[in-house]
């Protein structure tokens, strides 16, 4: 947990200049809570780029799961104008996402880079402009994962707020 705080003040000190950052809450299949904070970059067209580092937890029936990782993705923005309407809006992204699985049972006996994983990663948002400076949004997101020894799909999906700093 200390690191994952530590790799999010880095990220977050990085991005001082950021054009919009974001904080999600939800939930995962895992069954494990989800949380990440996220990075978008607008560009002059519909797609835009965001880097989220997440951390999901879980202590469900007994299974003791921890996770942490990093998604990049390239999204779809459909209504650009949304953000000076205050309308709702829509986006829907993919990309590539890592993350090293912490988990006592089948990843115990296993190194750090034995507990990495990396896949592809789709995500969609219905959005709804506050003002000028908050988005709300419902996500969810899909994970495909190369190795499998914890399965090889994720499921997430919650609520999110966006700060859009003004340019």
């Amino acid at each position: 947990m200390k690191s994952f705080v530590v790799c999010m003040m880095m990220m977050w000190s990085g991005l001082t200049n950021a054009q919009n950052i974001g904080l999600r809450l939800g939930h995962s299949l895992t069954p494990s809570d989800h949380l990440s904070l996220r990075y978008e970059h607008w560009t002059n067209s519909a797609i835009n780029f965001s880097l989220a580092g997440f951390y999901e937890r879980s202590k469900a029936n007994t299974l003791n799961y921890s996770c942490y990782g990093i998604d990049l993705l390239g999204e779809y923005v459909a209504n650009r104008s949304s953000l000076t309407d205050y309308l709702f809006g829509w986006r829907a992204g993919f990309g590539a996402t890592v993350q090293n699985e912490n988990e006592p049972w089948s990843l115990k006996n296993h190194s750090y880079a034995g507990r990495l994983n990396y896949g592809c990663v789709a995500e969609g948002a219905f959005e709804c402009y506050l003002s000028e400076a908050f988005r709300l949004s419902l996500f969810a997101q899909q994970k495909l994962l190369l190795r499998s020894a914890l399965g090889s799909t994720r499921v997430a999906f919650g609520l999110g707020l966006t700060y859009n700093f003004p340019n």
